[in-house]
């Protein structure tokens, strides 16, 4: 065991599996303290097909799902409570109890708990366009982001303990561009819309996506690529997270997506840096 301690910030029940699962599995193994903070319920997301019946518990079905694929990676979960915001003008936006709609001053203070208590050296959350420009993913990036500063501060959060406490780095999760067109140029040629795409067809690919140059690190999970396939798999209402690969055998799978590509926001990162720990003693 280490003394090694990440904190993950993230905004939907199965975030944390169709996202940086990968991470999770590998650090968790090897000995780190994982921990990963949901921020919403899930409740205005889309089911996949077979699973209509879901929609009216979906809150609780998203949080068995959550808890069984955490439990498989090996971390600590800690759910911050809020409603889900839905996509970009989605009527679910103005709901007054949505995550977007809650005053910001008390989810930092929530997050300024979570990073004073656990005391991580890493902090990982979405970047600034939520991947996908999802609403409560740049919430999430937003509030992490002030949290990681405010944490330090004795003059922030007072009522808050433990003792002010600095993460040493903070990390924003990527998609390389050139990922997001491969994907757009197989559905071409598949004959769908890459500009609509997703469940409800309101995703644009060919607006996502970080520059290569932008990107300072990648953790190689090969290792630990099924145990973040079985993670995915307990969010079968969501599709279990393998239906956009299901084309590909797994050992092209494996070589072509199974690295979690990040952004070193905090310490700047110098150029030309790569990572492959997030832990690393680099510049």
């Amino acid at each position: 065991m280490t003394d090694k301690r990440l904190l993950a910030v993230l905004a939907h029940p199965d975030d944390e599996s169709f996202g940086p699962g990968g991470t999770f599995a590998r650090y968790a193994a090897e000995g780190v303290d994982v921990h990963i903070a949901i921020a919403t319920d899930g409740v205005a997301g889309s089911v996949a097909e077979g699973y209509e019946d879901t929609l009216q518990d979906l809150v609780n079905v998203r949080t068995r799902e959550l808890d069984a694929a955490v439990n498989i990676l090996g971390a600590t979960l800690h759910k911050l409570g809020y409603r889900d915001s839905g996509y970009i003008n989605d009527p679910a936006n103005h709901h007054p109890e949505a995550f977007i709609n809650i005053d910001e001053h008390e989810v930092i203070g929530k997050v300024v708990a979570l990073i004073r208590e656990i005391r991580p050296q890493v902090v990982i959350t979405h970047d600034e366009t939520g991947g996908y420009y999802h609403p409560d993913h740049i919430q999430c990036w937003k509030v992490t982001t002030a949290a990681f500063q405010a944490a330090a501060d004795p003059d922030q959060y007072p009522e808050i303990g433990p003792e002010p406490y600095q993460p040493e780095r903070l990390y924003y999760t990527a998609i390389p561009n050139r990922a997001v067109k491969f994907f757009a140029l197989m559905m071409r040629l598949r004959g769908q819309d890459p500009k609509h795409a997703g469940r409800n067809k309101d995703i644009d690919y060919t607006k996502l996506g970080i520059a290569p140059e932008l990107l300072t690190a990648s953790i190689d999970y090969r290792a630990y690529w099924d145990v973040k396939m079985a993670a995915s798999a307990q969010h079968s209402s969501q599709g279990g997270g393998t239906s956009r690969n299901r084309l590909f055998p797994v050992w092209l799978q494996k070589l072509l997506f199974a690295k979690d590509l990040y952004i070193r926001a905090v310490p700047p990162a110098p150029p030309g840096l790569h990572e492959t720990d997030l832990f690393a003693n680099g510049r």
